[in-house]
């Protein structure tokens, strides 16, 4: 072989050499740049397209109106001085599509009945309110209205202190028994006489008793004479601390104090010196007062209508054992028109009803 064919060919495997290496050197750096950019992307929060699936803005649907009023409590029981406000209830209003949602702004109350004061956005329980008492007070909210019904309950745990003394004396739905006193020097200051009625003693202190009470027993007695030709009396009404502490002690002195306390109350503990009781007889009955009154005509009435006119008979037969006292028929005890309603119906006594 020639020397010139030699450099030939020493000259083209030159060339294949210097292209595969630059072959190979294209091939590492390409292979580098992916994993550069691969490590590159992962560190790059991926943007998400922006979304063809356009919103159209959410239009009122005016046709959706208010069609009712729901509240939670429909019935609600309150005390004599409270304040009901929109606090007192859950009121929601109740639109055509079904949904509801809370209301306790812009909200108006309304009513005709008198044991219900209004006082700026509230509405007050009236102090004359009386135990048994009930009125419909009505909700109103943007053209609608709701009619709620309020009971009035006075429990016997929020008008006592701590020395066993009544503290809601001026109420007519007090009550007074061997638990709850009346203080000392606790005198009714409505105290009235009782002009037109008969009355069998002349003790003026005993012929009184608070302007409620007398206005009731003057209709009662009335009503008897009207209806059935009866002729009541009043024997004895409003007895002071003192007259009721010298009648126990001589009735202790003459039958013993376990006899006395049968049909005697202690000093404080008399309904009589709250001014809303009075013993009443008839002539049938000799003017006296004894439980035979009950077998009598003018007893039997006064048995069935005494709660028309807002009294009880305050120690019925056969509840001795809860009232602490024997039966009394001939005594009556004035509580409001509502509460002799339900206790006569019901023949609760007055501890039975609170309880």
């Amino acid at each position: 072989m020639s020397k010139k064919s030699n450099r030939h060919k020493r000259k083209r495997a030159f060339i294949m050499v210097t292209a595969l290496l630059i072959l190979l050197f294209i091939a590492i750096k390409v292979t580098n740049g992916n994993l550069q950019d691969k490590n590159n992307s992962a560190n790059i929060p991926s943007t998400p397209l922006p979304s063809t699936d356009i919103k159209e803005p959410v239009k009122e649907d005016k046709d959706d109106i208010i069609t009712e009023l729901s509240i939670s409590p429909e019935n609600y029981t309150a005390k004599t001085g409270e304040i009901i406000n929109a606090d007192t209830f859950k009121i929601k209003a109740v639109y055509k599509s079904g949904k509801s949602e809370d209301i306790d702004e812009n909200i108006t109350y309304s009513t005709d009945n008198s044991i219900f004061k209004f006082q700026d956005d509230s509405v007050i329980i009236s102090d004359d309110a009386l135990t048994a008492d009930s009125g419909i007070l009505t909700v109103n909210y943007d053209g609608m209205a709701k009619d709620i019904t309020i009971k009035i309950f006075n429990g016997l745990s929020d008008n006592i202190n701590e020395n066993s003394i009544v503290t809601n004396i001026s109420a007519y739905d007090m009550i007074v028994n061997k638990v709850r006193n009346l203080s000392s020097n606790y005198v009714p200051e409505d105290l009235v006489p009782l002009d037109g009625i008969p009355t069998i003693l002349k003790n003026p202190e005993v012929n009184q008793l608070r302007k409620v009470a007398y206005d009731a027993l003057k209709k009662l007695f009335s009503k008897a004479k009207e209806e059935k030709s009866f002729e009541l009396y009043a024997r004895s009404g409003y007895r002071s601390y003192n007259t009721q502490k010298d009648l126990y002690n001589s009735y202790v002195a003459n039958h013993g104090q376990e006899a006395a306390d049968k049909f005697s109350a202690k000093p404080g503990q008399s309904e009589h010196q709250s001014g809303l009781a009075m013993d009443i007889t008839s002539a049938s009955m000799n003017y006296q007062l004894d439980d035979t009154f009950f077998d009598t005509e003018e007893g039997k009435w006064v048995a069935e209508n005494a709660h028309r006119f807002g009294f009880v008979i305050r120690y019925p037969k056969g509840k001795e054992d809860i009232t602490g006292y024997q039966y009394e028929p001939w005594h009556l005890r004035y509580v409001g028109l509502s509460l002799a309603k339900e206790t006569y119906e019901s023949q609760l006594t007055l501890e039975e009803y609170y309880k």
